[in-house]
């Protein structure tokens, strides 16, 4: 299930195939077939704690923005991909891709800080 839930929120999030692979830490020339496996949920993820730890964090940035944004899907899926100053002219998507887990893991907490405060 927890691999369902991260292709739908990637395809809300209208990601390349090569942003899907690489937020998993993979290289999508490499491992296309079992990604596309997933994506067609013919396949779940192998038990491998850094890419549950990366889904798991997807799933809870998902969450954090649809309580910012209760009332627009659109701008909670359009989020991940906005510049923002905060993130020196980025998006959260640039941080999450060249930072890997830890990237993903630091857009997950300003979210939660952001919905809390």
């Amino acid at each position: 299930i927890l691999t369902w839930a991260f292709f739908g929120i990637v395809e809300n999030w209208s990601l390349t195939n090569q942003e899907k692979a690489k937020l998993l830490g993979w290289d999508y020339a490499k491992k296309r077939s079992v990604i596309d496996a997933m994506k067609r949920k013919e396949k779940a993820i192998d038990v491998d704690d850094d890419k549950i730890q990366r889904m798991i964090e997807v799933v809870n940035i998902h969450k954090n923005l649809r309580i910012l944004y209760p009332h627009d899907k659109k701008l909670a899926y359009q989020w991940v991909k906005q510049v923002r100053e905060v993130f020196n002219q980025h998006c959260a998507l640039d941080i999450m891709l060249e930072d890997g887990l830890f990237g993903i893991t630091a857009i997950r907490k300003y979210l939660d800080h952001a919905r809390t405060a």
